[in-house]
């Protein structure tokens, strides 16, 4: 298989994207043109196109100290500038986690970082990261080697403080220094507890950001490192050095910070074998080197438990250097191509199949639904235009019986409408009944209460205890909400199939509302806990820094998930009949016009062929939209971000009236 440069593979996927986005910004003033919109559907397709010009590809690097991590950005990323632009030197590396991206919304080259005395407040990095006073904030001048240099070492600097005053900041522990007979009057901490670097390279332009992240103490003392970000990214690398094997600290990294969050996870995740370069020797033979290799590499996938394609061998420095002076040997030798082609096809799939599957669930359904409506119009188009061409030669009598029978019809159909008032009468009473159950203020006195517990337990055990009866009672409101969401879908289905069955109706699927997903980040969210309940690093913190991290990193984000869940089901409920309103409407006025169209003909002969002239016409422009609708649909399904050179259009169709 060609190897192909991440970056290029990144190209590929963004044009991918962007014929997406053009597709879906041809689909709203479509329905707006063709009377099929409304304030929510046109909402939804914003929310779609905000989501998708928004996507963020996030690569995570775990390694503890002197792996080579930062090296490795370095060659992946920026080995197109001839330098290294993050700090990688001999004795130099990362202190604090650093998020490396472009700012779009400010449009500039900055280095922003947050002191490391923030992590007394109770606010979350989350919350933080949207307050900019408390950030200290370094334009970066890219034009300018030596001032970029120099702004972008403060990431690695460090400062001297008194022993209570880390204790204080929940950077010290005697279990995490065995080696110190006695405690020390000083500890040097990360000057920084968070960082961040705007950075106009054409790869963060287009939406890549890198999360770099410290050794073990940083990842144990930032659990919303573990617990947030890292399971957010689409990728995670975890890097080790071939000099040094699997350590005893990289083993505690991938127990607790990295496998335990990865179980549900079958792509993504890499294990990065660095400075193989160390195990070139020119005295050995080439064969003997690369079985070496070999060897260590199936070895530590044994160790970690993965499979050993995962595991990549390289040479982060030799790779970066043969970039920078464009030796096609050493690069090869150094087998960063392969680690960048993998994690090209696997990660970019990933996020293909997020986009396929937001796509599809919103704007594909509502694309699915205006060709079934549409479908459902030419239809009765094609019916009411063979009526009136039969009627040619009838009889006054056959007009007068026909109209008779439309009129009985439509009785019938506006008894049906007053039936369908009824229900929704009764689709808002089971959406109170939802309200209800998801009542976030019951939910946040849950949550005081549980704080309260927890800051009063005089045993470790006790505030243990407490973290698991929260979790356990948001689970058991969660079941609550699938059960009563069913019985909502099941009346909703029942709506729809009335008129389905009963008038003919077009098959539309009305949009659904699934618990399933809030349900699993959940589940996932309880195995998070439970992995910090449990952790010998929350054993080692202060009980009022326990807290405090338990319901930053953990409890916030169960409420944010029953929050996302309360405002997806009103929307749901506010607009899930929409599809049949509009059929119901269109329907109605079918209907009127037909009777309309016998009334005229049965005072005048000379009204039946003006009106199947004017059929005829509605029909073909039916056609040429169904025909557009298709080619939308058919753009939108188109399946994989290939590489240029192999990249297909998708099929579209032609203008069939037949």
């Amino acid at each position: 298989m060609e190897k192909v440069r991440f970056q290029e593979q990144l190209q590929a996927y963004e044009q991918w994207k962007k014929d997406i986005i053009n597709t879906i910004e041809e689909y709203g003033p479509w329905l707006e043109e063709n009377g099929m919109s409304s304030e929510d559907i046109q909402q939804r397709i914003n929310h779609t196109l905000g989501t998708l010009k928004n996507d963020k590809l996030t690569i995570a690097f775990v390694a503890e100290f002197s792996r080579g991590k930062t090296e490795l950005i370095n060659a992946i990323f920026f080995a197109d500038y001839g330098r290294r632009l993050l700090p990688s030197d001999a004795g130099r590396t990362t202190m604090c986690p650093t998020e490396i991206f472009y700012d779009d919304e400010r449009d500039e080259a900055y280095v922003r970082l947050l002191p490391i005395e923030t992590r007394l407040q109770d606010n979350t990095l989350s919350q933080l990261r949207h307050d900019t006073k408390q950030w200290v904030h370094y334009p970066l001048e890219t034009d300018s080697v030596e001032q970029m240099q120099a702004a972008l070492s403060e990431v690695v600097q460090t400062k001297e403080v008194p022993l209570e005053e880390a204790k204080h900041l929940g950077l010290y522990s005697p279990d995490l220094h065995p080696h110190q007979n006695q405690p020390p009057e000083t500890v040097e901490i990360p000057k920084w507890r968070h960082a961040q670097i705007s950075f106009p390279n054409p790869m963060l332009k287009k939406g890549l950001t890198i999360l770099d992240t410290p050794g073990l103490n940083a990842l144990g003392t930032e659990p919303e490192l573990t617990l947030n970000m890292l399971p957010a990214a689409q990728a995670v690398l975890f890097v080790l050095g071939a000099d040094t094997g699997v350590t005893r600290s990289d083993m505690e990294i991938w127990q607790h910070h990295i496998k335990g969050f990865q179980t549900g996870r079958q792509r993504g995740l890499m294990v990065v074998l660095n400075k193989i370069d160390t195990l070139w020797d020119d005295l050995r033979e080439h064969e003997d080197i690369h079985e070496a290799i070999r060897n260590q590499q199936t070895n530590t996938a044994e160790l970690l438990g993965v499979e050993p394609n995962v595991v990549f061998p390289i040479s982060a420095q030799k790779g970066l250097l043969a970039k920078i002076k464009g030796e096609k040997q050493l690069l090869e030798k150094s087998a960063l191509l392969d680690l960048e082609n993998y994690l090209g096809q696997d990660v970019l799939n990933i996020k293909q199949q997020i986009i396929l599957d937001t796509v599809s669930a919103d704007v594909g359904q509502m694309l699915d639904n205006s060709r079934s409506m549409l479908s459902g119009k030419l239809n009765d188009t094609k019916y009411q235009l063979e009526e009136l061409e039969e009627l040619s030669d009838k009889s006054d009598d056959v007009i007068t019986n026909l109209m008779e029978k439309t009129r009985s019809e439509q009785a019938q159909y506006l008894r049906d409408v007053d039936t369908f008032q009824q229900s929704r009468k009764q689709l808002k009473q089971q959406a109170n009944l939802l309200t209800e159950i998801l009542s976030l203020e019951a939910l946040e006195g849950t949550i005081e209460q549980s704080r309260k517990d927890m800051t009063n337990s005089w045993t470790t055990s006790g505030m243990k205890n407490s973290m698991k009866n929260l979790f356990d009672e948001t689970r058991r409101t969660m079941l609550k909400v699938v059960n009563q969401s069913e019985q909502t879908r099941k009346l909703i289905r029942a709506i729809y199939r009335k008129f389905q069955n009963e008038h003919g109706f077009a098959v539309v699927q009305p949009k659904m509302f699934s618990i399933v997903k809030y349900r699993v980040e959940l589940e996932l969210l309880h195995q998070e806990a439970e992995i910090f309940r449990n952790s010998p690093v929350t054993a080692m913190m202060e009980q009022n820094f326990v807290v405090k991290r338990f319901f930053s990193a953990l409890v916030k984000r169960a409420h944010d998930i029953f929050k996302r869940a309360d405002e997806e089901i009103n929307q749901w409920l506010g607009s899930t009949l929409e599809p049949l309103v509009i059929q119901i409407k269109d329907h109605k006025e079918m209907m009127e016009k037909r009777l309309t169209n016998l009334q005229k003909i049965g005072q005048s002969r000379n009204t039946l062929q003006y009106r199947i002239l004017e059929l005829q016409e509605q029909y073909t422009e039916l056609a040429r939209q169904l025909t557009a609708l298709r080619n939308m649909s058919n753009r939108l399904s188109n399946s994989r971000p290939l590489h240029h050179a192999q990249r297909q259009k998708p099929t579209l169709v032609k203008q069939n009236v037949g």
